[in-house]
Order: C-alpha cells, then structure tokens, then sequence
C-alpha cells in the first residue's frame, strides 16, 4: 500500500524495480501488490493506482480538469528490455511530481509488463504485445495472459468516462512505446492502425512528426497488438512507436530521444499537438502496407540477410520468399520490407512489405 505522504509519481517506477520476488508473480501475490489506491500529489494532481505499474493521472484543480482536450493512454515496458521509454515517462512524472511540469491532461500511464522488466527479459511466457484485442484467450493460463486480460479491462473502465464519473466523450489517444534490436534506415518510426471508423488523419501524422517520427506505417490490416485494441475497440487514434535500440538500465541515451520526450511533455502540459517548442516544421515518409509474408510450412525460407534494417528497399522483381511450391516476389516498382523474422510460428507474419502511400 502506498504512502499518503509518499509520491506515487515519483516512485512509479523505484516500486516496480524494488519490488523483485524470487519466482514470478502467482495471482494471489499479484493481487496483493494491485490493490487500488488514490490520492492528490502535492503537486495538484489527482492519482490513482489501478494496478501494478498503471496510474491514472487528472488535474485536480476543478476549473483545468474541465478543459482537458482529451483521455489519453500513455503505455511502455510491453516488452521488459525496452528501458528507454520507461525511462522518458519516469522522468516525465518525476517532473509532474516536482512541479517542473504542469499537467494539463487526463492520461492513463501503463507499464506493460513489470515481471519481465524486473526481469531483464523482453518477455516471460508469451509476448504479451500479441496477447490484446481478446487473443489472450487462446492461450494457456499464465502471468502474461493474465496482464494483458487486466489491462484490457483497465483501459475499458477508464475509457468508460471522463474521470470524474460522467460519460462525456472527449477524443482519445494511445502512444505504445517501445525500442528494438534490428537496425532501421528510419530509426524512429510509428505504426499507426485504423479501421472504418477511425481512419488515419493528417492531424495525427502531424503530430507524431512533430514528435521526430521520421516515418510512419499506415495498415488497416486487424492486429493483436496493444495499440490496434485501443484503436479498435475504442476509437483512439493510436500508434506504436518504434524509438531506437534496446539498452538496459542506464545505458541509454536519453539525448536521441529528445524529440519524443519533448512532445509528450508538450501535449500533457496543454501545447500544440503537432507544433514544436522550436517552431519547425517537420515531415514523416508515410507508407502503406502493401502485402504480409506468412510463413505457412517448415519449408519456409525468407531470402533476406538476418541483419536486414527496417524499411530495406527491394526493386521490382525480387523474390523474397519461398515456401514449398509458394513465393512472394516483389510486384510494385519498389517495396521495402519491415519486421523480417523467419523464425516465428507456421502461419504467422515474417515480414511485412510496404510502399509510399
């Protein structure tokens, strides 16, 4: 149980790392540490603890509360070894605690999976970034399956209203952090979803542009991942950002993601969404996905180098894939290929190819 006097801000993320039991969480012990609890920092915000690593955060003041532009979910550590983004939004609410920066907004923020993160590991069980929009429920109980049905359930509630118990619909929005292993041309790129009723917008290109996105994935292909849940099932306007390279703990440098960090200060404390602190202008490369490699036997052969960067261009012509009699040859005059992996499961994506859009 938390402190009244202690900051639940300030110490986001010292409880999850502190908290390191011996063996993984059993559901008894879990429901232990998530009893909800709430309060008012002294920095005039209002908290509340849903669960392990998830606050909900709103301005306490009556009149700033009432001009909050929109419910936002602000989400990291999905996968354990990701650290850098974990590190951006400990310092963002380590400023909010200290008064250093002004929230202005209603965000709920999520760390995804703190057994892998105290850990070390990307994850335990299952990758818990394919367990949402209900695919927790084809597999086997476990501490993975049991975060992603949680956090599921806590998104719903808090999209359910405006905080203070009223039904209002204000926009929503869900930034999915993360880092990775394989090199990119693009180093921080976004994989923004839509669907009929929540097609991609210029607005929101803007914005993540503004934030240094150098370019971003448009797909309206349906996904099990956390950002397409939110969108799906609730109408956010989401994306998944792809920041960088995995480091762990404190060796991160923070510096490169100066431009993420920025924004997100930005848009919490009431600034212009897609306008910078230093008024330029920026332009993301948008692409569209064109097609999906799947991996459909044992036979399967991806013909790409295993180091091969995000975003590598092929021309015209290219077969990329074989499996059995079956081939995926490049059709447009270029296609460059982005998450190559072809060692995951039969039947599952090993590529994803795209083009501009």
């Amino acid at each position: 149980m938390t402190d009244a006097n202690r900051s639940a801000l300030r110490h986001w993320l010292s409880d999850i790392r502190d908290d390191a039991p011996a063996a993984p969480a059993t559901s008894e012990s879990r429901e232990t540490r998530e009893t909800p609890t709430e309060g008012i920092d002294a920095s005039g915000v209002r908290w509340k603890r849903h669960a392990e690593g998830v606050l909900e955060l709103i301005p306490d003041d009556a009149a700033a509360a009432a001009a909050v532009r929109f419910d936002a979910v602000l989400s990291c550590g999905i996968h354990g070894d990701e650290t850098a983004p974990i590190e951006i939004v400990d310092g963002i609410l380590r400023d909010i605690a200290d008064g250093r920066l002004a929230l202005r907004e209603r965000v709920l923020v999520i760390l995804g999976n703190p057994d892998a993160v105290r850990a070390g590991k990307r994850y335990l069980e299952y990758d818990l970034n394919r367990l949402f929009q209900g695919a927790h429920a084809k597999r086997a109980e476990s501490p993975a399956v049991q975060r992603a049905r949680e956090l599921e359930v806590i998104v719903a509630q808090y999209f359910a209203d405006d905080g203070a118990g009223n039904a209002t619909r204000r926009p929503r929005r869900h930034v999915d952090m993360h880092t990775a292993i394989r090199a990119s041309l693009f180093p921080r790129f976004a994989v923004v979803p839509s669907t009929k009723d929540v097609p991609h917008t210029d607005a929101w290109i803007n914005t993540l542009a503004a934030a240094d996105i150098e370019a971003v994935m448009l797909t309206d292909q349906p996904s099990v991942t956390f950002s397409y849940f939110t969108c799906a099932s609730f109408g956010a306007e989401s994306c998944t950002l792809e920041l960088g390279k995995v480091e762990p703990f404190g060796k991160n440098r923070l510096a490169d993601f100066a431009g993420i960090d920025a924004a997100l200060r930005r848009w919490l404390s009431g600034g212009e969404m897609d306008a910078r602190d230093d008024g330029e202008t920026k332009q993301a490369r948008r692409f569209r996905v064109a097609a999906e490699i799947v991996r459909r036997t044992n036979a399967f052969v991806l013909d790409v180098p295993a180091d091969t960067p995000n975003f590598t261009p092929y021309a015209a012509g290219t077969v990329l894939a074989r499996d059995g009699e079956n081939t995926y040859t490049v059709s447009h005059p270029e296609e460059r290929i982005v998450f190559p992996n072809p060692n995951v499961a039969n039947g599952l994506r090993a590529g994803v190819m795209v083009v501009p859009a």
